[in-house]
């Protein structure tokens, strides 16, 4: 049973979401769903269709629950595991649910390691979204049914791609998108050499021998 410190922040303190989604449907069926949710104590203060209004309205805005959208690309927020590593980062106090429908054993994998406890398969009913978002505010974890699937079966070789860590992976990823080192570096805001050393770690990890290699099994996911 919850404690009554607990129940008095869950029902006195105001929950205030941001939601982020690049697809303005998909941003606008977000609110909705999360309108039925909604009480005097929570709310939805703003909400985001790039990467970067995100981060603003986190670096301005008091926010306690993030519901995003995992694949929003920008320039400075190249793929889904660059924002989320950020946010963890920069604030690690706002609780986030993510939204996504890969079904990517590593990608998956990397979110947990960097803490993202709520995880949600776009293709879910609306009453899974709605026991989603009220475990996020909880602090509770929650793993799509889906999701819980695919990590339970990994395939041949998906034990050792995870062992990559995230900032090899997001070099893996821009490397397959036909970046150079220095494209990358400025991307991630990362020094050459610290690429070309992550970039061979991978390559080392993953038992491969030459670029086109890499860039298959980068594009391979």
């Amino acid at each position: 049973m919850p404690s009554s410190t607990l129940l008095n922040k869950l029902y006195h303190e105001p929950t205030r979401v941001i939601i982020a989604d690049d697809h303005p449907v998909v941003l606008i069926g977000t609110r909705i769903s999360l309108s039925t949710l909604i009480n005097p104590t929570t709310c939805i203060t703003h909400e985001a269709s790039t990467p970067e209004t995100l981060i603003q309205l986190l670096e301005k805005e008091p926010c306690d629950l993030v519901v995003t959208d995992f694949f929003m690309p920008s320039e400075n927020f190249p793929d889904g595991l660059a924002l989320i590593s950020y946010i963890r980062r920069n604030f690690p106090h706002v609780k986030l649910l993510v939204m996504t429908m890969m079904k990517n054993p590593m990608i998956l994998r990397q979110l947990l390691k960097l803490g993202v406890t709520c995880l949600l398969d776009k293709h879910s009913p609306a009453e899974e979204f709605k026991s989603a978002v009220r475990a996020a505010i909880q602090g509770r974890c929650h793993l799509s049914p889906s999701f819980g699937l695919v990590l339970r079966s990994p395939k041949k070789g998906e034990i050792i791609n995870s062992k990559l860590s995230i900032k090899e992976l997001e070099v893996v990823r821009l490397f397959a998108q036909d970046l150079s080192g220095r494209e990358i570096a400025r991307r991630l805001n990362r020094s050459e050499k610290t690429i070309s050393r992550q970039k061979r770690s991978a390559m080392n990890k993953l038992d491969i021998q030459s670029n086109s290699q890499l860039a298959a099994f980068g594009q391979s996911f």
